[in-house]
């Protein structure tokens, strides 16, 4: 039986890009603004999502609300989006991906990466 050869393509919706200097950001649960920063910085971005480290586990399609400030991004990004997965890190924080419900829109996305 023949099996075809896998593929190193990223098959990724949108590229994902690192940030520009270290963005401040703020990651809330839920979408009501409310609680206390769980954020402590920015992996990856791209359009349609973000890579964060938080500081507690979230819930697999957790509704989270994430805003994003860089040094060329005039004012402060906020979006709504889900959590996609969540894995522990080393030093006790947690590694989450997460989508956003409406994509980050291109000009933006080129201030911040």
């Amino acid at each position: 039986m023949n099996l075809p050869a896998s593929s190193n393509k990223n098959r990724r919706q949108s590229i994902r890009r690192t940030p520009k200097g270290k963005p401040r950001v703020t990651c809330l649960k839920g979408s009501m603004g409310l609680g206390r920063n769980i954020g402590e910085a920015v992996l990856d971005l791209s359009e349609t999502g973000v890579r964060l480290i938080v500081t507690i586990p979230l819930e697999v399609r957790q509704e989270i609300e994430v805003t994003l400030q860089g040094a060329v991004q005039p004012s402060p990004v906020k979006l709504l989006a889900n959590v996609v997965w969540c894995v522990p890190t080393a030093d006790n924080h947690y590694c989450v991906g997460a989508r956003f419900q409406k994509y980050l829109n291109y000009a933006e996305f080129g201030r911040l990466t």
